[in-house]
Formats: C-alpha cells, sequence, structure tokens
C-alpha cells in the first residue's frame, strides 16, 4: 500500500507537539513577516524530524482529517502539519510506504519508520526483594507497557521469553515458556510463565519479549527463584520414528542427525515429513540459542525461528545464508520435538552445501580496466540505458573498446562454473551469464537473487574535448588535465549501493543514466556476483570485474561539467 498526500506549507502551515498554532494574522503584515513565521515552523519540524531518526523513534499513529496531518511518534511527540490556502512558504509531502512513511521537506526526506504504540517493557516487583517465585503451576508476572496497550491491541500482541539464564551460568532460553494469555490488569500486563528446563532452588535472570505490529520490545531483566521442590522432567526421548530414506545417524545423548544436499533441503516444506511416528500432541521447535553449535547456527538462530512453525512447516520466510557447516566439531543446526512441553526428539540438520568450494572466479583474475569508444563514440547527453553485458560481450564491434583489458574481454564468453556430475551452476550463453541448472536449483524460492551486477565505485572526468590545449579550466579558475579526474570520486563506498547522482545498476548489468546527465566524462567500477541460499560469492578476483571509462576522450556536442567539487 502507498499514498501520498501533498501539503503546500504556508502561512498557518503546522501545529507542533507543544500545542502552539501558527495562524496567518487578519493584520495586514507584509509578506517576509509571513515567510519568517513559515520558515521558523519549517525549522521546528526538520529539528524534531532529526531528533526522531537520531533516536530511533517510529510513527505509531497517523491520522489525516481535512487536510490536516496528525503524526503521533513512539517517543510521545506529535507532530501536525496542515496545508493552508495563499502566501508562500516550502513544499512539504508525505507519502506512507507498507513499512514507513517518508516526509520531505523542502527537498530533503526523512524516512521514519511505522512502529509499535509500544517503546518499552518494564518489569513491575510485587514484592521488595523484586523475586518472582515459581513453582510447578507457573507465576503470573506484571509489567508496565509504555505508552499503555489496548485490549484490541493485546489480541494481536505475541510473547515469548527473549532469554533467560541461571545467575552466574549461561543457560537459554528453553529454561522458561509463556503458559497462555497475557491479560490486562490495570495499567500493567500480566504474563503466565512457567518454568521448564531449570533447577529445583536455583535463582535465574529472566526477559520477556511483546511482539506488536512487527515491532519487538524486550522487558528489562528480573530475578525468578525455583521454589525448592520443584521437578519438571523437560526432556523423555521417545515415541517417533524417523523415515528410512533419510538415514538418520544416531549420535551419543540420544541426539539425531539427518544430512540433506543443499538443493534438496531446499525443497523441504515440513519437518513433519521426516517422521513416520510421532508423539500426540508434537509440536517443533529451534532449539535454543545455546544449545546450537556454535558459530553460524548460533548467529542464524532468529531466523531459523521465523523459518519454522509449532506444526512443522517450513518456509524460507527469512533467507539463511549460510551452511551451518563453520563449526567443524559440531555442524549444523538443531530442532526439538516437542510434547507437552517435554522435549521427544533432538534432530540435527547438516547441509551440504556442494557449492561452498566451488572457484567462481574462474578465469577473471585480472580485472578489465576498459574504455569504451575511445576516439569513435561518446555517450550521449540526457536519460539511456548501458547494457553493460552487451558491451563486453560485443567490445571488438559494436561497441569498440580501448586501454586494456583485454584478457578480460576474450574470457568473457567463456565463462563456466560445473559441479562435476551434476551440471552448470554460471555460464555465458554467449551474449550474458545465465544460470545453469544446478545454480537455479540452489537458488529455492527465490529469495536470492542468483546473479546480480552492482556498482563498486564512480567517478567524473573531464573529457579531452572540453579542453583546450590539453587543459580544462573550471568556474573557479582550478585547472584539470583533458582525460583527468575532476575532483568527485565515489570508491569503496559500499559495495551495491546505487551510485551518486541518480546513476542506477540493476540486476541484470543496466546502467541507467538519468535526465540530468550532461555528457561529462564517467568511470565506473561494475562487478557481480551470485547469490544463493547458503552463500553470496563474487565472479571475479575482486569486488569490482572492471573499470568502465565512458566520454573520457569524446563529448556530445552542448556536452558541460557539473558545478566543480567543493
Amino acid at each position: 500500500m502507498k499514498k501520498q498526500f501533498i501539503n503546500v506549507l504556508l502561512c498557518g502551515a503546522m501545529v507542533l507537539s507543544t500545542g502552539a498554532f501558527t495562524s496567518c494574522s487578519d493584520d495586514d503584515d507584509d509578506l517576509k513577516s509571513r515567510l519568517t513565521v513559515v520558515e521558523g515552523a519549517i525549522g521546528e519540524l526538520k529539528e524534531q524530524l532529526s531528533k526522531a531518526l537520531t533516536t530511533g523513534a517510529s510513527i505509531i499513529k497517523a491520522e489525516e482529517v481535512d487536510g490536516v496531518w496528525t503524526l503521533t511518534l513512539s517517543n510521545g511527540e506529535v507532530l501536525v502539519i496542515k496545508g493552508s490556502a495563499g502566501g508562500g512558504g516550502g513544499d512539504v509531502s508525505i507519502v506512507e510506504n507498507e513499512n514507513s512513511f517518508t516526509i520531505t521537506i523542502n527537498g530533503t526526506a526523512y524516512v521514519l519508520l511505522k512502529g509499535s504504540a509500544v517503546n518499552s517493557l518494564i518489569y513491575s516487583p510485587e514484592y521488595a526483594d523484586g523475586i518472582v517465585e515459581i513453582g510447578n503451576t507457573g507465576a503470573k508476572v506484571k509489567f508496565l507497557a509504555t505508552p499503555a496497550v489496548s485490549a484490541d491491541a493485546l489480541k494481536n500482541a505475541t510473547f515469548d521469553i527473549a532469554e533467560a539464564h541461571e545467575v552466574k551460568t549461561r543457560g537459554g532460553n528453553g529454561l522458561f515458556k509463556i503458559d497462555g494469555d497475557v491479560t490486562i490488569d490495570g495499567d500493567h500486563l500480566l504474563v503466565p510463565i512457567k518454568a521448564l528446563g531449570v533447577d529445583a532452588g536455583k535463582t535465574y535472570a529472566v526477559a520477556v519479549q511483546m511482539d506488536l505490529s512487527g515491532t519487538s520490545i524486550s522487558s528489562n531483566y528480573f530475578t525468578v527463584k525455583v521454589d525448592d521442590d520443584f521437578s519438571f522432567n523437560s526432556e523423555v526421548i521417545g515415541g517417533y520414528t524417523i523415515k528410512s530414506e533419510y538415514n538418520a545417524k544416531s549420535l551419543a545423548d540420544n541426539y539425531e542427525e539427518i544430512t540433506f544436499k543443499g538443493s534438496d533441503f531446499l525443497k523441504v516444506t515440513s519437518f513433519k515429513d521426516f517422521f513416520s511416528e510421532l508423539p500426540d500432541g508434537a509440536e517443533f521447535e529451534i532449539a535454543s540459542k545455546s544449545k546450537q553449535p556454535g558459530g553460524q547456527a548460533q548467529e542464524k538462530w532468529d531466523a531459523l525461528k521465523a523459518n519454522l512453525s509449532k506444526n512443522g512447516t517450513w518456509a524460507f520466510n527469512e533467507r539463511l545464508g549460510t551452511s551451518f557447516n563453520g563449526n567443524a566439531e559440531r555442524k549444523g543446526f538443531l530442532f526439538n520435538v516437542v510434547a507437552s512441553d517435554v522435549v521427544k526428539a533432538k534432530v540435527y540438520i547438516v547441509i551440504n552445501d556442494e557449492l561452498a568450494g566451488l572457484d567462481f572466479v574462474g578465469l577473471f583474475t585480472d580485472q578489465a580496466e576498459a574504455e569504451w569508444g575511445g576516439r569513435e563514440k561518446s555517450l550521449p547527453m540526457g536519460a539511456q540505458t548501458i547494457d553493460m553485458q552487451k558491451i563486453i560481450t560485443e567490445y571488438e564491434t559494436e561497441f569498440p573498446i580501448i586501454h586494456g583489458g583485454n584478457s578480460f574481454f576474450e574470457s568473457w564468453t567463456k565463462y563456466v562454473v560445473t559441479l562435476e556430475d551434476a551440471g552448470d551452476v554460471i555460464y555465458n550463453d554467449s551474449e550474458k551469464l545465465v544460470l545453469g541448472s544446478v545454480g537455479k536449483a540452489y537458488i529455492g524460492d527465490g529469495k536470492s537473487r542468483g546473479i546480480y551486477w552492482f556498482n563498486h565505485g564512480f567517478a567524473v572526468y573531464v573529457p579531452e574535448a572540453l579542453a583546450t590545449d590539453g587543459k580544462y579550466k573550471d568556474e573557479n579558475g582550478k585547472e584539470y588535465s583533458g582525460g583527468e579526474g575532476y575532483g568527485y570520486d565515489f570508491w569503496g563506498r559500499g559495495v551495491g549501493s546505487d551510485a551518486p547522482w541518480n546513476v542506477k545498476v540493476a540486476q541484470d548489468g543496466k546502467i541507467s543514466i538519468p535526465a540530468t546527465y550532461t555528457g561529462y566524462g564517467l568511470r565506473l567500477g561494475i562487478g557481480a556476483a551470485y547469490e544463493y541460499a547458503y552463500g553470496d560469492v563474487r565472479l571475479s578476483k575482486a569486488d569490482q570485474m572492471g573499470l568502465f571509462f565512458f566520454n573520457r576522450r569524446l563529448a556530445p556536442a552542448g556536452a558541460t561539467m557539473p558545478a566543480p567539487a567543493p
């Protein structure tokens, strides 16, 4: 969903969180006075938006009535923006996106995320010692949510244990669970908690997490003392059978291990399908972070948890980007089958990423440093699209290239990465890089980009055609040699980000030049990579495949240089 609302901020345009309203006087104030008032209001709005971005405040409520927008922020501030007829001032626009609002003031954009009405969740102790005592029947714990949560909003909230550990001894969030519905008790939320894998008589530190409207809020830690007579057997292994075709391997301490070829695991839609027998009421869960193998499985724990539902459904809601095999001592990640809060099965999933050891650099060990066109062609001014793959392919004919890099171009059409006895991962079809059968299989459900091209650098050059006696003088009198840099050098500022001045590199290698382009010289660093379900690899030795010059020698008629760099 995307809506756009434009208000011209004029005299009397704004009410701020202070409650003050600036309006047009009935007196004959001169235009200068009225503009000063408006500019002050604009300045105050900018300050509030900047503060919101700095503190991470989000928009928790937005209402529009008769052209007046009221934006309520999670930090308690309220912005009211009102359009007005007549006078003068600055343009203000509000664009509502799916997960954010973009507020643009005189060309400056402020993007604030939509957020929860709750920005804090604080444990409210009932006793002087602040300790929650818990036994076999569990306990109800009070939390103060700020701002308060309504009963309707609470219906859409979910609660979980954010983290729990025995005091002085690390544990995991498998020690406790949320047991039942959270209710409202006056100004507080009453959260029912049940103890699971804890020891009688010990003391634990616990934090609760609430998820509401896409925002997660974790409480502060509170102390839980387990009763001396507490007893709960959190693990009784049995009542399940893994299907024979999965060749499960039995490990010590009642663990099991199933190994998948990476492309096959991408076809899995339910962990329930691994079993021919399950206990009554079986549910599935990713084991707690502390029980996962060290390294990638712990680092990707949130993503793993988001992908597995209690009923066993497995979906790549979040791309994992790892094979979980970095820990040689214990590969894979761990999930449990649970019934009535008791662990019945503990199974490691090991993913064999066949692509992990392949050489994707291939023949591209040398970078291209190429000048397109040379003294034969130049890019025209204005909007246009440059197809990098077409230029590289036809470098000897349609798109003459000079200035070195020939070994790179000669290797271009020969590029191929093959998985032995399985097929091609990537190859050149004589015009462009494409995915082979193996490369497509490792993309999975499309959340990975496959082959993608990206910007790695951008610089502006003075075309030789604009120089006089080999020199070009800017409007400040500074001299540059023709064909050399002009002071705008945006290199190494984030692989994959758009180049400055609205020059964009699309995934397919096509470069979009904006309508504002005036024919000056450009140098672009262009790279290509392959993103699949378990990795993201460069297709050349360096981040970029090459440096490509445009209009370094020639320039179209009427070409001009941009303003000199500050």
